[in-house]
């Protein structure tokens, strides 16, 4: 869990006259115990006596490290100043568990000093995955960012694949030795820093990485292994295709220089140099929720088309090769005439992949749509077919505009393209339009067709005669091969078919496992790893961990696996609808528990039926099917805290349910697709999913002889309807 440091300061109050209290009733009887010992209890509210080495201090907590390992004692009724280094011995009461495991601190007494343990060596990913326990460790990485707030230096660090942010508090309470301006010089050095490593919990109750609490600002906490500087500009000077699929960086920020595409008021742009294009933002930044602030002078000016701009950022690695650069800071050293926008017919774009190109394209509009991100910015959303190819074109602004455009126009876009697949989903390829002003209504077809076919209707007449005379005089002779060409051609037809639709599949499976098995099998992977590595020195909480990760991993995969095994029974053929007497009303409440389970209670589920609803004759299997995954995706699709409506209607000869959710609603396009198996919508995101629920809801809804509909609006939520009329007893097969 994150908080600002005013919340920090407030905490530390109430606990320091809490803690005075509760020191009275405490008395001396607290048994004495080991780090190790109270972590094996794992259980708040025990009266207990600790004795170790301050290996750091900040504002709320004093860290203290025995021979068994660290542990965080709050403030609550220490007065005592200590520095690290001194020997203490702690009374107090245990607070929280796992992870949040500490202790609430009533007296300290110094008895007093000796040498802080040798710091273990940890890489910042082992830390981020869970590694983190308030011990000391020694680690390495780059500095993005340094600040000071109410006395603490504060540095952001990239390690490998990892960033957490180091500090220290400056020898409280002293004024004098506090940190007052941040280290400039330290800005993109290397490092390597010793302290305390305490993991990051969120709201929720997840792990969100660690943070590193320093002893001090000097060695041997914190060294300088290569010198930065305070003007981030002086980084090396690179192309923008010597950056180009990169497979790994080494921490650094590099420099490049480039003219300004395209810009997005959420502060992400589009550059290109004479080597190629790229991608630039401030993101992963010390965000300002958690009270950090920015140092002072950091350049983000807004820009742009046409600015001539030097970047400083850190290169991302993608899957596609593509040039992005993260935690940059830029300055306009110039400005000339944008690069003109390239009519280019859209295949071309999907052929040559012109990310970050410049372009101008044609075609019809078939929706328009409107949504807000997860940053706030109203997003503009124009689906365009051309041809055989549908895109998007997007508008990023602060505030909702008015798109000049409506479904059926035909208009020319001017953007710059965008084709990585985590950014424009199922759609070929996206337009970045910098305004409205990019956007141009063009006349539609029939204008030039018309022409066209008044010079071409004197040769299509007279090739239309001389087949009409060819026809009459063969057709007897042809009558025959006629009808045995099209029995061939309709068989092949469907064959053709019948292999395109298992290609499909086949792609989409494809897809769907590299996707969705990617990161449990990572998961098994790391924590198989590390079992082999190091088996003989892990304790038996460790142990556990690492054989519930990869359980909990495997659960994961077995689950899709049997949802492409149901879909499979079904397309086969062998999906039962066995219906029995069942309490419809306590199924609902059970799998609504359960929902609520799965999803962390993300958002409040209403279940509306009449208390008396009889037994109902109706297949609970299939009905458990159709009803988890219509409420699950009604919770994952909708905004935290939003409700989902689930209503049962008992009629005469069918039972009626409606699951209504208020999210982003399906887009118009993907609507007629979405009981296919593997297929998901166009707006989903980043949001995980296999696009196999709503093709089992679609066949189990088959077993029963039922139907199902869909009503959705794009920015206004979902509504399916299932009615299952009530069949006899007896097995019917789908």
């Amino acid at each position: 869990m994150t908080f600002s440091l005013p919340a920090v300061l407030a905490l530390a109050v109430v606990c320091f006259t809490t803690g005075s209290v509760q020191a009275q009733s405490l008395g001396g009887d607290a048994p004495l115990m080991t780090v190790k010992q109270i972590r094996d209890k794992n259980q708040a509210n025990l009266s207990v006596m600790v004795r170790g080495t301050v290996t750091a201090t900040d504002v709320v907590r004093i860290f203290v490290q025995d021979a068994t390992g660290g542990i965080g004692i709050i403030r609550s009724g220490i007065r005592e100043l200590v520095v690290v280094g001194d020997f203490v011995e702690v009374k107090g009461t245990t607070t929280g568990q796992g992870a949040l495991l500490g202790l609430n601190g009533l007296t300290l007494t110094k008895t007093g000093t000796a040498p802080l343990p040798k710091a273990e060596v940890l890489t910042a990913e082992r830390l981020d995955a869970g590694e983190a326990k308030n011990q000391r460790v020694r680690l390495s990485g780059t500095v993005h960012e340094v600040g000071v707030n109410s006395g603490m230096l504060i540095l952001q660090i990239q390690s490998g694949g990892a960033s957490f942010m180091a500090m220290w508090q400056g020898n409280l309470p002293n004024a004098e030795t506090r940190v007052l301006v941040p280290r400039m010089d330290l800005l993109d050095a290397d490092v390597e820093v010793e302290g305390v490593a305490i993991a990051q919990i969120s709201i929720s109750g997840s792990r969100i990485g660690f943070r590193l609490v320093m002893g001090s600002d000097e060695a041997p906490h914190l060294k300088v292994l290569r010198p930065g500087s305070a003007d981030v500009f002086t980084r090396p000077l690179r192309t923008l295709a010597s950056l180009k699929g990169l497979k790994a960086h080494n921490n650094q920020r590099w420099r490049v220089k480039g003219v300004v595409t395209y810009w997005s008021e959420a502060q992400w742009f589009h550059l290109q140099d004479e080597t190629g294009t790229g991608r630039g933002n401030n993101a992963h930044f010390m965000p300002r929720s958690i009270g950090w602030l920015y140092r002072e002078g950091r350049s983000e000016p807004v820009l742009r088309p046409g600015d001539e701009v030097e970047l400083v950022g850190m290169p991302v690695i993608t899957s596609s090769g593509h040039v992005s650069l993260s935690r940059c800071e830029w300055r306009v050293t110039g400005h000339i005439d944008p690069p003109p926008f390239e009519p280019i017919p859209v295949t071309s774009i999907i052929d040559q992949k012109l990310e970050g190109r410049p372009v101008s394209v044609t075609g019809r509009v078939v929706d328009v749509d409107f949504t807000i991100d997860y940053q706030g910015f109203a997003v503009h959303t124009l689906w365009v077919e051309s041809g055989e190819v549908s895109f998007s074109a997007i508008v990023q602004k602060k505030k909702r505009g008015v798109v000049p455009v409506k479904a059926g126009d035909y208009v020319r876009l001017e953007g710059v393209v965008t084709t990585s697949p985590n950014v424009v989903g199922r759609a070929a390829f996206r337009l970045n339009m910098n305004d409205f002003t990019a956007i141009h209504l063009v006349p539609g077809p029939p204008a030039w067709q018309s022409i066209d076919l008044l010079r071409w209707l004197p040769f299509v007449g007279a090739v239309a005669g001389l087949a009409l005379i060819w026809i009459f005089l063969l057709r007897r002779q042809v009558a025959q091969q006629t009808a045995q060409l099209r029995a061939n051609a309709l068989q092949l037809q469907t064959q053709l078919e019948q292999e395109k639709e298992l290609s499909e599949m086949k792609s989409r499976f494809v897809f769907t496992v590299s996707h969705e098995f990617r990161n449990p099998l990572a998961v098994i992977m790391s924590c198989s790893d590390v079992l082999q590595r190091f088996r003989d020195r892990m304790s038996a909480e460790q142990h556990e961990r690492q054989i519930t990760g990869i359980q909990q991993s495997v659960r994961r995969m077995a689950d899709m696996m049997e949802e492409v095994l149901l879909l499979g029974r079904a397309e086969s053929g062998r999906l039962l609808c066995q219906p029995e007497m069942t309490d419809v009303r306590a199924l609902c409440l059970r799998l609504l528990d359960q929902v609520a389970s799965a999803t962390s209670a993300r958002c409040p589920v209403e279940l509306t039926c009449d208390k008396d609803l009889p037994l109902l004759p109706v297949d609970p299997s299939l009905l458990q099917h159709i009803l988890t995954n219509l409420i699950t995706n009604a919770v994952k699709y909708s905004p935290a805290d939003m409700t989902v409506d689930v209503a049962v209607k008992h009629e005469t000869e069918a039972l009626t349910f409606t699951v209504t959710d208020r999210g982003q609603g399906i887009p118009t396009l993907d609507q007629a697709r979405i009981f296919e198996p593997f297929h998901r919508g166009s707006n989903v995101g980043e949001t995980p999913g296999t696009g196999l629920g709503l093709a089992i809801v679609e066949r189990c809804v088959g077993a029963h002889g039922g139907s199902i509909q869909c009503e959705s609006h794009s920015g206004e939520g979902t509504s399916f309807v299932v009615r299952l009329p009530f069949q006899s007893p007896d097995t019917s097969e789908s």
